[in-house]
């Protein structure tokens, strides 16, 4: 049902969907709490009243028989006389005497200085008893709790409690608005941060933290898949004359160009990173020698292009050295190391593409 109710909702929406609804159960629960409140005080109202109305016919009393007449009257009450600890007569028969046979029993029911009240199936019965001096009994009034409808009392407290409720639903809402706010804010300086974390600032492209995440990514893949990658680092020929000629600003240029051309001719599962200065690596996925150097060549055709930047318009080299997992290196260390070696021994002769090799010179 969580599940179902994810999948429903869009994300941004399921904070405040979470407040309204928890804000609603809180309205409906005040509602229960408050009407269960005025029936435990409707019960303690009514013990009140029955020992009033049992005080009022117990007046002059002299004999059992001269206070049948007042309560027979009364179709929910009932007199009972108690002798001692049990239950003696049951005087008005209006009622079944339903109630426990001795009155320590019946005490433990008491409430207050009045009496008290029992649940008896369904029923609420009150309670109330004066002890006669005389005649060394006690008289035990009983009254059948009816209460008010729940209909009336339901339609009391939601005119009262209506506009609190209102009110408390609208201030959730709100606060889930300010909550959710706050939270995507802190979200998103999160991902800001992590991306800069990860990220070079000039080209937007993987740094060298998550390249070597990434390669060890795949070193598992192709472990537990029997698979291969390969890594090739890519460095820019002339790059430092045109930089020093034309200035930093049209050098940045030009590495973001380059990075644009690069990341066109990639396959979306291969990932292109730059390390540092007009040094770039490119991690082939899923690739051979063969495909290795068939990617390079067509990197190397696009890169080659000319590049009209603001203010002239360049042309540059670029060498590119290739290892092989798990041949040339079973870890990024040596990878990176072995895919240098085989750069710079490509870029000493003025450029191009070479696989690594043992004692590439």
């Amino acid at each position: 049902m969580i599940q179902y109710l994810k999948n429903l909702l869009p994300q941004k929406y399921r904070l405040i969907t979470f407040f309204i609804t928890t804000s609603i159960i809180g309205v409906l629960l005040i509602f229960f709490a408050a009407y269960n409140a005025s029936k435990d005080l409707e019960i303690l109202s009514d013990i009140k009243n029955t020992h009033k109305f049992l005080q009022v016919g117990m007046a002059g009393y002299d004999k059992a028989s001269s206070s049948v007449v007042v309560f027979n009257k009364f179709e929910s009450y009932q007199l009972i006389i108690v002798d001692g600890e049990n239950f003696k007569a049951n005087v008005d028969v209006n009622l079944p005497l339903l109630f426990p046979r001795e009155m320590n029993e019946l005490e433990e029911s008491r409430k207050n200085q009045y009496g008290g009240y029992v649940d008896i199936d369904e029923d609420t019965y009150t309670w109330s008893s004066i002890f006669i001096t005389e005649s060394q009994q006690h008289m035990l009034l009983i009254h059948k709790f009816y209460g008010v409808p729940v209909s009336s009392l339901v339609n009391i407290y939601f005119k009262r409690l209506f506009v609190p409720g209102i009110f408390y639903i609208w201030l959730m809402f709100w606060v889930a608005l300010i909550l959710r706010f706050l939270t995507e804010r802190l979200i998103s300086q999160n991902e800001e941060l992590e991306h800069k974390a990860l990220h070079d600032s000039l080209t937007e492209l993987p740094n060298r933290i998550l390249l070597n995440k990434q390669i060890l990514k795949s070193i598992e893949n192709c472990q537990r898949n029997k698979s291969k990658f390969s890594l090739a680092v890519i460095d820019l020929n002339k790059f430092k004359e045109i930089n020093d000629t034309h200035g930093h600003d049209q050098g940045d240029e030009l590495l973001c160009l380059v990075a644009k051309r690069i990341n066109n001719v990639l396959r979306t599962s291969d990932m292109l990173a730059r390390i540092g200065g007009d040094e770039f690596v490119l991690l082939f996925n899923d690739a051979d020698e063969k495909s290795s150097i068939m990617m390079c060549e067509r990197i190397k055709h696009s890169v080659l292009q000319p590049y009209s930047l603001r203010e002239a318009c360049v042309n540059i080299g670029l060498s590119i050295g290739i290892a092989l997992f798990p041949e040339h290196g079973q870890d990024p260390k040596t990878l990176m190391r072995n895919a240098d070696l085989a750069m710079y021994a490509v870029k000493s002769k003025g450029g191009g593409i070479k696989l690594y090799k043992e004692n590439t010179n």
